[in-house]
């Protein structure tokens, strides 16, 4: 949660936290309401609250709650996808109307376009700070529908690894090369 959080995060009044990441060190001045549960994606959780409160999710919303859900389980592949998961994004897709095979393949054909991004653009995409103890590490990850683009990306940016390891001083740099259709990621590790 505190690598996902903005930088400043400890200097605001923070009022709720809602997540689906394992914790991390998150300080608030107050007691806050805190809700994390072991889902793919928090838009989950949104849409368990939606009904928990009988408020009425309108069509707008439930399209973006829908879209955050295929986007973090990667249309049900993620090993962190659950069956709460599935049911509220069919839920929502009907709301939305959205066709969620043919929606998924046009978000991810979008994100996928890597043409012309600069390497920090691409590695910077999905990237995450962590520490564990003593050790410190980066997380990065970037999904591709196309394998052959995926092997051009490994040769790019596995010499590229060696700047942002440097720049955020940290024991270990991972990078995940993940291909949507087969749901398989290749890691790449700079260490020390």
């Amino acid at each position: 949660l505190a690598s996902s959080a903005a930088s400043d995060v400890y200097k605001r009044q923070i009022q709720e936290i809602i997540d689906h990441h394992k914790l991390g060190t998150v300080e608030t001045i107050s007691p806050v309401f805190f809700r994390n549960q072991p889902v793919g994606c928090t838009a989950t959780i949104v849409y368990q609250m939606y009904h928990e409160n009988n408020v009425e999710i309108d069509k707008a919303i439930a399209g973006m709650l829908c879209s955050a859900i295929i986007s973090d389980t990667l249309l049900f592949r993620s090993p962190t996808c659950t069956p709460i998961d599935k049911m509220a994004a069919t839920e929502l897709a009907k709301i939305a109307e959205i066709d969620m095979d043919r929606y998924a393949a046009d978000m991810f054909s979008a994100g996928s376009n890597l043409r012309g991004k600069s390497n920090d653009e691409i590695f910077y995409q999905d990237f995450k700070l962590f520490n564990s103890g003593k050790t410190s590490y980066g997380v990065g990850q970037i999904s591709s529908l196309n394998a052959d683009e995926l092997v051009e990306l490994k040769e790019r940016l596995l010499p590229f690894l060696k700047k942002p390891h440097e720049e955020h001083g940290v024991d270990m740099i991972f990078f995940m090369l993940t291909n949507i259709l087969t749901a398989v990621s290749y890691t790449h590790l700079r260490a020390h």
